[in-house]
């Protein structure tokens, strides 16, 4: 047989959050794009063994000792926005045998780190409040519950813009190490508001004039929110904005 094709800690990263969202491994095989039978075995590897990674292979040694893992951990953590590239050049810079790249993603991925698009900015300490008591009003929500929900927010998408990308553990989403500050006005740029709902998209609107206004918010929402809550869950759809 020949070898399977594996999937790197990113992808493993998102199918296992799929599945903590409450969707079904049939739905994640369609929405990923990726065999049932992977995400069967993905899914079963970390309800078994909670890690993304695979069981480490009998054969050559390990490259790294377990104090070296330890340091290449510390690295990521110093600076969250580090490429596994340039944590192996930090970590080999002192070292007369140099470990490959693979070699950190593979122990990233065993310490429970994957590559993340950083959050667009902090959250002050009112807003993580309100977000943490959201959260305990819906935490008995049940996946029937979560698909009647109709998800909308504005967003900018910037052609010239800061390092986005962090290396993180699932529980740091909003820590400040692995966010980045978002920018309110710049070159390059167009702003957007879009939806979802159930595990469908919905419209995507450019916003011609920068801020979005009161106004133009509400024609918005009568020309779009409405018509895509409507057809993508139905008349008795949950309106859901951002609040930050």
């Amino acid at each position: 047989m020949g070898k399977t094709k594996e999937y790197s800690p990113e992808i493993r990263g998102i199918i296992i959050d799929l599945h903590k969202a409450g969707k079904s491994n049939r739905e994640i095989s369609r929405l990923q794009k990726i065999s049932r039978q992977t995400v069967d075995y993905i899914v079963k590897n970390f309800v078994a063994e909670g890690t993304i990674c695979n069981k480490p292979r009998s054969g050559r040694p390990r490259a790294t000792t377990s104090s070296e893992d330890l340091s290449i951990v510390v690295i990521s953590k110093r600076n969250t926005r580090l490429t596994a590239p340039e944590i192996a050049a930090q970590f080999n810079a002192d070292r007369d045998k140099p470990v490959s790249v693979s070699t950190v993603k593979r122990r990233l991925c065993d310490a429970g780190f994957k590559g993340c698009i950083a959050v667009s900015k902090p959250l002050l300490k009112p807003n993580k409040k309100k977000r943490l008591n959201w959260a305990r009003e819906h935490k008995n929500w049940t996946t029937s519950n979560w698909e009647k929900v109709l998800w909308t927010d504005e967003s900018k998408f910037e052609i010239i813009g800061t390092k986005r990308r962090v290396t993180r553990q699932t529980n740091e989403r909003v820590n400040d190490a692995c966010t980045v500050a978002s920018v309110k006005h710049g070159e390059g740029s167009v702003m957007v508001w879009g939806c979802f709902g159930g595990s469908a998209a919905g419209n995507l609107v450019r916003i011609l004039k920068g801020i979005l206004k009161k106004e133009g918010y509400k024609k918005i929402l009568k020309d779009n929110a409405v018509p895509c809550g409507t057809r993508l869950i139905g008349p008795g759809f949950i309106f859901q904005q951002d609040k930050r």
